[in-house]
């Protein structure tokens, strides 16, 4: 008998928590779930067994294989993760964004596992961006105040197509670089091993001023060792032939004489900012590459910061706290950060995880706008490619057996 299905979207819920807890506990109003066991899955379950592993030294998702989950890609961990609940005989499975963090294979085997399981188990999906909802989702949820208020049959459930606008251009720069070359990176012949284990393979790329670039490739190709090479301390660059802003690395200047030309971004930089900063401080500091305001900043340097919030519409929130605004919001606003001394490379990796469709449409239309109306040279990277996103060249990383290869490829 084919089971019912469900789909929640992320942005409705504002204690995710609290709303998972009350479909486990049965007390929510899906009564074809009620007082059956449930399990979730999810990358914070995932972290769970993982930290539990490392502090126990136990192996409880790869007894089979006799090895840590540490040394697993992300698909590969996810898949055991999965095998180990469906063990534990649930009769509903809650999928937290379950192809977040995945490349295109990844995500291609793991939505084949999951629709051959449908008929077994009943899907609760938690879903960011349309693209990923189950085709075998049957209903979507609506959710209010972390309480069921509808379940519309998918065919006529109405998706909102986000679209964005930013009034204006990039605001002009108050700060100058001198003497940057027209190549700002270049690897050449670039090889890098761990523990026998090739990651990298032969890797000959040059970045130039004012492109727009894309590195793409899937979970485990290597992308985060090259971010590493170019923004990192990576000692593998060392006595390789890896030359930014003209110089080789190693032959002089420090890891923060080249950072003072880079502008970066991660998402993971969020958990950096604990301190209460309102969004106008937080853009005025990226003159000062600090984790908050220490410094008092010139006038000049202010009304370019307000300029920047303008353009974001944010100019009525130039005393918010930066903690207090959603996660698109404060990506637009790390971005504005990064990008206020028009530094000569601005580095994006992978901005656009755990975003919903709107804030997707929004950063992205931020990126391409950034990439035409400015000088800095865009480097983004991500393991999938991305819709609307215009880079003018993209460099794949393919894995293989004697290492992840290189291959260039012009956007048309």
């Amino acid at each position: 008998m084919d089971n019912f299905h469900f789909a929640i979207n992320n942005t409705n819920l504002t204690n995710k928590s609290k709303f998972i807890n009350s479909i486990l506990n049965g007390t929510h109003s899906l009564p074809n779930l009620k007082y059956k066991k449930g399990l979730v899955f999810s990358n914070s379950i995932l972290e769970k067994f993982i930290e539990k592993e490392a502090k126990h030294q136990t192996q409880l998702l790869t007894k089979k294989e006799n090895r840590s989950i540490r040394t697993l890609s992300s698909g590969e961990q996810k898949k055991a993760l999965l095998n180990y609940l469906i063990e534990q005989k649930p009769t509903f499975l809650i999928l937290d964004s379950p192809f977040e963090s995945l490349d295109l294979k990844s995500v291609s085997h793991l939505k084949k596992t999951l629709k051959k399981l449908s008929s077994e188990i009943i899907f609760v999906q938690i879903f960011n961006r349309k693209e990923e909802i189950l085709p075998i989702i049957t209903d979507v949820l609506e959710i209010k105040n972390e309480t069921i208020i509808a379940s519309i049959p998918i065919k006529k459930y109405i998706f909102k197509e986000d679209t964005w606008v930013f009034k204006g251009e990039i605001p002009k720069p108050i700060t100058y670089y001198k003497n940057i070359p027209e190549e700002l990176i270049s690897l050449k012949n670039l090889t890098v091993s761990y523990e026998n284990r090739c990651i990298l393979n032969n890797i000959n790329w040059t970045i130039h001023k004012n492109e727009f670039w894309q590195l793409i490739g899937p979970n485990g190709s290597g992308k985060t060792t090259i971010l590493s090479m170019i923004y990192g301390n990576n000692v593998k660059a060392y006595g390789q032939e890896v030359f930014l802003f003209g110089k080789k690395k190693g032959s002089g200047e420090s890891v923060w004489e080249i950072k003072e030309k880079i502008g970066y971004f991660s998402p993971a930089i969020l958990e950096l900012f604990k301190r209460k900063v309102t969004v106008e401080q937080m853009v005025v500091s990226g003159f000062f590459d600090s984790i908050g305001l220490y410094k008092t900043p010139t006038s000049l340097q202010i009304k370019l910061a307000k300029e920047w919030m303008q353009l974001l519409n944010l100019e009525n929130k130039s005393n918010t706290f930066f903690q207090e605004l959603t996660t698109a919001t404060k990506r637009l606003v790390l971005i504005a950060r990064a990008m206020i001394k028009h530094p000569p490379l601005l580095i994006l990796d992978e901005p656009l995880i755990h975003l919903d469709d709107y804030g997707t449409a929004i950063i992205v239309t931020l990126i391409n706008k950034i990439a035409k109306e400015s000088d800095t040279t865009i480097l983004f990277v991500s393991h999938r490619p991305i819709k609307n996103l215009h880079p003018n060249y993209i460099y794949e990383l393919t894995p293989s057996k004697k290492g992840s290869l290189g291959n260039i490829k012009k956007n048309i």
